[in-house]
């Protein structure tokens, strides 16, 4: 009970924190144009699955808690919260008076639709994932919903800001799932004003809302896949900021006057995965000495500077830097060419090993100069990569079938909680995961009951280092994302959060 009634009062320190309105003494001014190379395959939030969509819902729609533009988790639609002792139901206090984008009051009735229509099977909910352990939502007053779980979840709140946007159910159900998605409505910081599929979306500050106002009257998000016509918008001031960029621009953007560049943590590791579970029962990969040679093999470092241009910073295992806590102890597996041999000789391979090896081409920033950089170096060391380089449909469709013995892959962190990573990447019985072993299977399920943010950290901790020691993969770098922003934006991204927040970015006359 103690803890439940210390969260209830964090939660009503957050909630006072938050409800002075950040741009309350301006009205919003100017138009901010953000060009990306891809946009929202859907604008309903409850059926989009991609890096777009989340940045689109994080802008237009809220949840009952969320991440703010500091990515902290706080209120959001709710004031306050309280957990039961066993950790099975959420009870919220709701904000009143907050108004939908079309004028509508939202009420407890929207949230528990929202919330079954975001669990529903009917809905195909991409994210279903991250909320399935919702049984059922209870309206106790107009002022109050419970969410009954299933099964206690350490991270449900961390997870729930991520997937459980509410929308207004008599709005929905009037226009139907496909009106909705063109033309939806939330309570968020900015309103849906139109959009030209395959161009632009723009949106429009809602000067309505229930704890801030966002300093932009206007918000642009214009769709271009090609590096050189972004590069060029910018240059010309038709966009005032563009994402993504790859880093050989980079010298071209520091270039440029009136331009500023934006080097960006992405909470997102890059490694080597190496198939232990079902590849070959013969594979050299099932060689703990020979995993360590490989982690030996690479000069990372070289990669990043003279590929990356500086883009990436060195990981010693699998946690992100800048998003979680790791373990000041460990560094990197340090290049040593010498050594790689030496391992392999101990291990059984003097004359060094043959081995598959599958990359992408177009899903990652530079993934086949990369590859090729990789297969490179791993064969001055005297292991004969044969680099198979396929378009990005067919590699991830073939991901699936498990066969890949070395893939490159990356691993993002949408919940700002290690457990995302584990539980999807790492764990035995995940759908993405090469790798099997029982003592880490049984860390990642006991972090799953740990509430406490530090125990939490150090038990990752724990993980990361089992990791380490049994080379599950060859660990690589977390990317940073490339900007490039006229000098009249105000705007930076907190350190590990992709999923872009426009609410205090500023543009000077």
């Amino acid at each position: 009970m103690k803890a439940a009634c210390f969260r209830l009062a964090w939660a009503l320190t957050a909630s006072l924190m938050l409800a002075a309105p950040l741009g309350a003494s301006a009205q919003p001014a100017g138009r901010l144009t953000v060009a990306l190379p891809a946009e929202p395959a859907t604008l309903d939030p409850h059926k989009g699955n991609t890096r777009y969509n989340y940045l689109f819902n994080s802008n237009m729609f809220e949840g009952l808690v969320l991440r703010n533009d500091k990515a902290e988790l706080v209120p959001g639609l709710a004031e306050s919260y309280s957990v039961s002792p066993d950790g099975l139901t959420y009870t919220f206090n709701l904000r009143r008076g907050v108004k939908f984008h079309d004028g509508s009051t939202m009420t407890a009735e929207d949230v528990k639709f929202s919330l079954e229509r975001a669990t529903s099977p009917a809905t195909r909910n991409p994210l279903l994932s991250f909320i399935k352990a919702i049984d059922r939502v209870d309206i106790l007053d107009a002022n109050r919903v419970a969410l009954r779980l299933k099964e206690r979840d350490a991270i449900f709140l961390k997870k729930l800001a991520f997937a459980g946007w509410v929308v207004p159910q008599k709005y929905l159900q009037s226009v139907g799932d496909d009106g909705f998605a063109r033309r939806p409505v939330g309570t968020g910081p900015f309103r849906f004003v139109s959009r030209s599929i395959n161009e632009q979306i723009e949106m429009q500050a809602n000067e309505s809302h229930w704890g801030w106002v966002p300093k932009i009257r206007s918000l642009v998000l214009r769709t271009v896949p090609e590096d050189a016509v972004r590069l060029g918008m910018l240059q010309t001031g038709e966009a005032d900021i563009v994402a993504e960029m790859p880093p050989p621009l980079l010298d071209r953007i520091s270039a440029m006057r009136g331009v500023k560049t934006l080097s960006h943590p992405s909470g997102e590791i890059y490694w080597l995965v190496l198939n232990i579970k079902d590849g070959a029962k013969d594979s050299p990969l099932l060689n703990q000495k020979v995993r360590v040679a490989l982690n030996h093999a690479i000069d990372k470092q070289s990669i990043i500077n003279n590929v990356l241009k500086g883009q990436a910073v060195l990981i010693p295992g699998a946690l992100a830097p800048s998003v979680s806590a790791v373990d000041p102890r460990m560094k990197p597996y340090a290049y040593d060419p010498a050594l790689t041999r030496r391992l392999l000789a101990e291990a059984g391979y003097p004359n060094g090993i043959k081995i598959d090896m599958y990359s992408s081409v177009g899903r990652y920033t530079l993934d086949r100069d990369i590859s090729l950089a990789i297969a490179s170096q791993l064969k001055a060391v005297g292991v004969d990569v044969n680099l198979n380089l396929w378009d990005s449909a067919k590699w991830v469709g073939d991901l699936s079938k498990k066969y890949y013995p070395i893939s490159y892959q990356a691993f993002g962190n949408t919940v700002f909680d290690p457990e995302g990573l584990m539980i999807f990447g790492v764990h035995s019985k995940a759908f993405w995961s090469f790798y099997k072993n029982d003592a880490v299977d049984k860390l990642i399920d006991e972090s799953l009951k740990i509430v406490d943010q530090k125990e939490r950290d150090a038990h990752f901790q724990k993980i990361d280092r089992a990791l380490y020691e049994d080379a599950s993969h060859v660990f690589l770098w977390e990317s940073k994302i490339l900007f490039g922003m006229r000098d009249r934006v105000n705007w930076r991204p907190q350190a590990g959060d992709n999923v872009y927040k426009f609410w205090t970015a500023s543009v000077e006359k």
